[in-house]
């Protein structure tokens, strides 16, 4: 009987083993999520095969750990191959929120107003933001410039507030699944023009659409040059490969490790599928999770960018 176990033990693992690999080879869509979760997975393979070794010892169980480990270091150290640059010193700080608040949590939407209200940030960007609906005349009267809700878009799901002039828009959706969410406009930081974006993609076991969103969206990032900074909900983790390659193509870089943010009730074990990126010269100074997720299955971030002198 404990032959057996960890003959099964080993059969289980050398499967997922051999899926996490096939990114390394040709990534296919359909073992996406499993690649997002290369880490947890990695690490659960490891510990069956301790198990399997304690119950039988043999060799096999032993490779077999020794390539869970090399699996789960190489999704630790993946995302330092992004990590941003140190903030410069000196230059005006920008704050950003960034927040999918669950399109369903109308009871604690008056809540979220009044954090939003609080932050101090100068640009918001929010996913799913119907239980919002009702405080938008609120919203107008601390952050003046919006797109969402009728301001350039026919529905109300994704929001981009800030405390100034949102210039040069650019709204749409970046597949057939979904309308209007990316976003996309300039402001005016100290005579620097900064672009902000936001998006909020498919998830990637949608057929192949999480990866074209990202391939359409850099293509829209790429044609406009200089500071840029992006938040969204990507529904997928910084290691995952498409991911990768939209962070190489568009030379957008984030704070490593990230944070994770769904789902909330596994907390600092969850996953980062929330992401605040930066690409040159703008600096990302810090990024904190919000400590509450006020009845939403994500958390939000807070981050703050220097635009240098």
């Amino acid at each position: 009987m404990k032959h057996t176990i960890s003959v099964a033990l080993c059969v289980i693992v050398s499967l997922v083993l051999g899926a996490i690999a096939t990114r390394y080879v040709h990534p296919q869509w359909m073992l996406a999520t499993l690649h997002s979760l290369q880490l947890h997975a990695a690490i659960a393979c490891a510990l069956a095969m301790i198990l399997a070794l304690l119950i039988s010892r043999n060799v096999f169980p032993g490779l077999l750990l020794i390539a869970s480990i090399g699996i789960a270091v190489h999704a630790w150290i993946m995302p330092y191959e992004f990590d941003a640059d140190p903030a410069p010193q000196s230059g005006k700080t920008i704050r950003l929120m960034h927040f999918n608040i669950l399109g369903g949590n109308y009871r604690n939407g008056e809540r979220i107003y009044q954090a939003i209200v609080d932050s101090g940030a100068d640009v918001v960007n929010i996913m799913e933001m119907p239980p919002l609906a009702p405080y938008l005349a609120e919203l107008d009267k601390v952050y003046p410039y919006r797109i969402g809700c009728g301001r350039e878009t026919e529905i109300c799901d994704m929001m981009m507030l800030s405390k100034r002039p949102l210039t040069n828009l650019s709204v749409g959706g970046l597949s057939e699944l979904r309308k209007d969410r990316f976003m996309l406009a300039d402001i005016d930081v100290g005579g620097t023009t900064v672009h902000v974006a936001a998006m909020h993609l498919s998830k990637p076991y949608f057929d192949n659409y999480h990866k074209m969103e990202m391939t359409n969206a850099a293509r829209i990032l790429n044609n406009r040059k200089g500071p840029l900074l992006l938040s969204g909900d990507f529904n997928s983790s910084s290691i995952a490969p498409d991911v990768q390659q939209f962070m190489r193509w568009t030379g957008l870089r984030t704070i490593a490790p990230e944070i994770p943010t769904w789902p909330v009730r596994l907390g600092r074990f969850g996953i980062a599928i929330d992401h605040v990126m930066v690409r040159a010269p703008l600096g990302m100074k810090s990024v904190t999770r919000i400590p509450n997720s006020m009845g939403s299955n994500h958390y939000g971030l807070m981050a703050e960018f220097v635009v240098p002198e």
